[in-house]
């Protein structure tokens, strides 16, 4: 079926004159068969033990939109040059970022030591997952690699407890995923947890629960802020209308026959225009103080659900048989290659 000198293989051609030789095609397949389907056998197997022992993954995520309730500025102080107003009135953001607090360690450090219910018992992610920073018992080298080098990074001050907190705040920063549509102001925050089937839910009801909270905090010291920016510019305007005021007074008692003059006349007008506007800033103001102290005590985020916290078994990796499939395509053609290499002076002439 083919020559065999001296232990080479010695194959006919495969193309020859640009033509396909398909006794060639016969002779190289008939050659490699057993070596092919060695290679693919010890492929299924490690493919096979791969699945028996991958985790389940479960994901879970909560989708939800934020909407801002503020005080409506007044159209006069929308008319009036900002300098007038001092520069601080015209903010119109109470937000913040959720992706930033999300990665903050007040929020890691909060999540990873509140208490879920884990195997029917009560612990904290810093006790369930922190517990493992030092442990190297896994087939796996790419996380004894991981773990190696986050030991290497800790302070040798750190104790035992705050290395587990440090750990389970890496890995729940891995875990999480956000987006945010800026158009619908929808917002979608995720996690895969292997394994625990309620524990995602739980990771992601206290997230949702921690971002109202801390959304109420800023707003409501925002809107405190806006209150005693507002107090501040109601004295300073008081005090300009007052000082407008007197200003007319001394000028009526300086200059009680005005009408023969165009330009006390004048004047005249230009001081009345200062205590009508003055007056009219004054007035809106206090109108303006009375409603951000009503929004110090009401002006708080409002988040409305589209979807309830969420979990299902992830598909993402698809089925045993499709992957099986695509896998073997990709490692033949890898290996029909680099025969094809090894013996293109034979096969190809």
């Amino acid at each position: 079926m083919f020559n065999e000198i001296k232990g080479k293989i010695l194959l006919k051609p495969i193309f020859s004159d640009n033509e396909i030789k398909f006794d060639g095609i016969k002779l190289f397949f008939n050659t490699y068969i057993k070596t092919i389907l060695r290679i693919n056998l010890f492929f299924i197997l490690i493919f096979f033990i791969y699945f028996l022992i991958k985790p389940t993954v479960y994901h879970s995520k909560v989708s939800f939109y934020t909407n801002y309730n503020e005080a409506p500025q007044s159209t006069f102080l929308s008319m009036l040059p900002a300098g007038m107003l001092g520069g601080g009135l015209g903010y119109t953001s109470l937000s913040f970022s959720i992706q930033n607090y999300l990665s903050s360690e007040i929020f890691l450090n909060y999540i990873v030591n509140e208490k879920y219910t884990i195997n029917n018992k009560e612990v904290t992610l810093a006790e369930a997952w922190g517990s493992d920073y030092n442990n190297f018992l896994t087939l796996n080298p790419i996380t004894i690699l991981k773990r190696i080098n986050f030991n290497l990074g800790f302070n040798s001050g750190l104790s035992s407890n705050e290395k587990k907190e440090i750990y389970a705040a890496s890995i729940l920063k891995n875990s999480l995923l956000f987006s945010e549509d800026r158009r619908s102001l929808m917002n979608t925050i995720s996690i895969d947890i292997k394994h625990d089937f309620l524990l995602g839910k739980q990771i992601i009801e206290n997230i949702y629960n921690s971002i109202i909270s801390y959304s109420s905090k800023v707003v409501n010291i925002k809107a405190n802020e806006k209150k005693q920016f507002i107090s501040l510019r109601l004295t300073e305007v008081a005090k300009s209308l007052e000082e407008s005021e007197d200003a007319m007074l001394i000028f009526l008692q300086e200059n009680k026959e005005i009408q023969n003059s165009p330009t006390l006349t004048l004047q005249q007008q230009r001081l009345q225009k200062d205590i009508t506007l003055y007056n009219q800033l004054y007035f809106t103001l206090s109108d303006q103080l009375e409603l951000a102290k009503i929004n110090e005590k009401d002006n708080t985020t409002s988040f409305f659900l589209l979807d309830t916290p969420l979990t299902f078994r992830t598909t993402q990796d698809g089925s045993f048989a499709f992957n099986l499939i695509k896998s073997l395509v990709i490692i033949n053609l890898i290996i029909l290659s680099i025969l094809f290499i090894k013996n293109k002076n034979s096969i190809i002439r």
